[in-house]
């Protein structure tokens, strides 16, 4: 018998009245769309892909990136300190290599240069330099290194930048022609395949380079968040040479992630708003209101639709970068981080499948209650499933305080446990773009790096769904309603434990989200029988709610 994902949930007034149209500036009318998201079944789905929802007790790094090897298997930098490990399709470990270095960060990123070989970016730290209000602290240069799919680790170099103290890599993008380019704090440097530098910038001004991708031609895209200048786009040539440079949304706005088209045209996310501050227990400003936000640029930086996504009350977390990916079938995803409320750090997950247009087609998001969850990577899955990765915190065992993890959706961002319904409201926007001009010092040095191989206690694998479990109220897992039979022909009975009390009622949704029909359950009543042949085969969810809770069944009809 399938069990029910209860969730103890009230839904604010505020939230209700955020799903009303209504203007957001004298030229155009709001375009709402609120998707609630379902909960999910603790079984396997049974016409779905594999998911799971995996905590790992190794070391978050920086980035958590994975990569999809052609035996299906992952490869994600997760390890104890320093390394990656291999992990079959369920996110169970298959191997772990781990190295060390008392100069060398932890990977930040790791992308794949060949069918064995792997490059990968980190910081190497050692000299000293003055840092703004900080005053002298050890300099940190960019590194990069070059491994096999066994973990053997053949080169690593770090370089010397002509300009800047702190110069800590972001991610890293390989070229069609094998060159290596990695990105930081308004620096980025090019290198072959020998680890020779090609080209090396350093940018004048406040703020750090977020993406840099390579365009069909040759060129290349960087994405920057400039202190006062906000979600700033650059083209640049193949030695990095800037052919021109636009600021879209000033003068807060931020830029988080790329998507290329084919055609030359790219899909730019990020946020309309960011607070410069990271203090957690400070309030959030009354008139701090971000919303995420995605873009259709032309080859030459002009704009062709922008969407922006509200999500009161959850404000977005725009500390943390946005993904964007394509779906098998040509549409987008995106994961995003939601913030808690009223203050400024991160709380869930949040995915989103849009159209090629950036409209909704549905919203997911994802959490226990008592846990806070960070976002970082996103992968479209070659069964059509989404894997997105960060680190969990809150109430844990000792062992997986600030523990990474790894959670696999189906391709409708379906998990097996933990899903949760958020609104959010769909506008247009309409940014301006402002050129301006960047000067940067150029010029880079290589130097050798060492590293060496370690032996760490194995990772330990935990199940979301049991860790975050543990603290659910038994009693509410007793009174949860039962639906039989479940598959059935469309006719089926719900059979409720105790009986129903006052403003009970059942909502009905397909499979996109919408809202098929709501009925009022009779107060007292312990069965209710329910028809959904009219509507045709497929998955239902059914919504079960009282004055207390709220109850989410999925039901197929076949």
């Amino acid at each position: 018998m399938p069990s029910i994902c209860l969730f103890n949930h009230k839904w604010p007034a505020s939230a209700r009245t955020s799903l009303r149209t209504r203007n957001t500036c004298g030229k155009c009318a709001l375009r709402t769309l609120a998707m609630c998201v379902f909960g999910t079944l603790l079984f396997p789905r049974l016409d779905a892909q594999p998911t799971f929802a995996k905590i790992y007790n190794g070391t978050p790094p920086g980035g958590i990136d994975m990569i999809e090897l052609p035996s299906g298997n992952l490869l994600v930098d997760l390890a104890e300190q320093r390394g990656f490990s291999i992990m079959d399709p369920e996110g169970n470990l298959l191997q772990s290599s781990h190295y060390w270095s008392d100069t060398l960060l932890p990977i930040v990123s790791i992308r794949q240069y060949s069918a064995n070989e792997f490059y990968f970016v980190t910081g190497y730290y050692k000299d000293t330099c003055t840092f703004g209000g900080f005053g002298v602290v050890t300099r940190i240069y960019p590194a990069i290194g070059k491994m096999d799919s066994l973990g053997q680790v053949s080169d690593v170099h770090h370089y010397v930048l002509n300009e800047g103290c702190l110069n800590m890599v972001l991610e890293l993008e390989i070229t069609s022609d094998k060159n290596v380019i990695t990105w930081g704090s308004l620096f980025a440097l090019q290198v072959d395949s020998m680890g020779t530098p090609v080209w090396a910038r350093h940018f004048d001004g406040q703020g750090a380079f977020q993406f840099i991708k390579q365009l069909p031609s040759g060129d290349l895209l960087a994405g920057i968040s400039m202190v006062g200048a906000g979600a700033t786009i650059a083209r640049l040539d193949a030695n990095g040479n800037i052919l021109w440079c636009k600021s879209y949304i000033r003068p807060r706005g931020v830029v988080h992630d790329c998507l290329i088209e084919s055609d030359s045209s790219f899909i730019i996310t990020g946020a309309t708003d960011s607070l410069a501050t990271t203090n957690i227990f400070d309030p959030l400003p009354w008139n701090y209101h971000p919303k995420l936000f995605m873009m259709k640029l032309d080859g030459g930086g002009d704009v062709q639709w922008c969407k922006g996504y509200v999500s009161d009350p959850n404000l977005w977390y725009s500390h943390r970068s946005s993904r964007i990916v394509q779906a098998l079938d040509g549409n987008y995803v995106v994961l995003a981080n939601l913030g808690a409320v009223n203050y400024n750090v991160e709380y869930r997950p949040f995915l989103m499948k849009t159209d090629l247009n950036g409209d909704t087609l549905w919203t997911r998001a994802t959490g226990a209650n008592g846990y806070r969850y960070s976002t970082s990577d996103l992968l479209t899955y070659t069964d059509g499933g989404f894997l997105y990765t960060g680190v969990i915190a809150g109430n844990l065992p000792d062992q997986l305080s600030g523990a990474p993890y790894i959670f696999k959706t189906d391709s409708i961002g379906f998990l097996p446990c933990m899903s949760s319904w958020h609104p959010i409201v769909v506008s247009d926007l309409f940014p301006t773009d402002s050129s301006f001009t960047l000067t940067s010092v150029d010029g880079a040095t290589v130097h050798p790096a060492f590293v060496r191989d370690t032996i760490f206690d194995p990772i330990a694998v935990y199940d979301a769904c049991l860790v975050t479990g543990l603290t659910q109220n038994p009693y509410s897992k007793h009174r949860r309603p039962t639906v039989r039979p479940n598959p059935n022909t469309g006719r089926f009975t719900v059979e409720f434990n105790d009986p129903l009390q006052v403003d009970s009622f059942y909502s009905v949704f397909d499979a996109t989200g919408r809202l098929l029909y709501q009925r009022p359950l009779p107060t007292g009543a312990t069965v209710e029988d329910i028809d959904l042949g009219h509507f045709g085969s497929g998955a239902y969810l059914l919504r079960f709610t009282t004055p207390h809770e709220v109850w989410c069944e999925r039901v197929v009809v076949q």
